[in-house]
């Protein structure tokens, strides 16, 4: 008899197993209370995928100023794309330390190169309901994501 093994021990941490939307599995942990998502196919996460988590949460620190400031320039340069309102304008030259984005979470996708840091809370309009993503490939920030239309996963 084989055992389904629904908890992973990770460089960080214990990840746990739990049933993901489209029949997905999805891993999740905290790091310093930091949510942390691994979505996979399969009840099992591959070594390159773990390896490339593990890799990227233990430098934790890094990657979220590393967003603070992508999400903070790009709000700045393209105001207008990310509907940033005048009465934000304020907000945008606040030293990262202060910048209005809370509640970060990474995700990530089983064998992809790309993953997220949500902030699901934040004082500009853009963060409202669903908060606000930086997509990465690899270890750079490459896009800000606008997640009023994103979906709920339950």
């Amino acid at each position: 008899m084989t055992k389904e093994i629904n908890i992973y021990e990770s460089k960080f941490g214990n990840l746990n197993l739990g049933n993901g939307p489209d029949n997905e599995f999805i891993w999740s942990g905290y790091v310093n209370e930091i949510p942390i998502y691994i979505f996979t196919k399969n009840r099992i996460i591959s070594n390159e995928t773990i390896e490339f988590v593990e890799a990227v949460v233990l430098n934790i620190d890094q990657y979220l100023e590393t967003a603070i400031l992508y999400i903070k320039e790009t709000l700045t340069e393209k105001r207008e794309k990310y509907n940033i309102k005048e009465s934000e304008y304020d907000l945008l030259v606040l030293d990262p330390d202060l910048f209005p984005i809370a509640m970060p979470e990474f995700t990530f996708w089983e064998d992809s190169v790309e993953w997220m840091i949500r902030f699901a809370d934040g004082k500009f309009n853009i963060c409202d309901p669903l908060g606000i993503g930086i997509t990465f490939r690899f270890r750079k920030p490459i896009s800000v994501d606008n997640l009023e239309e994103s979906e709920w996963i339950d």
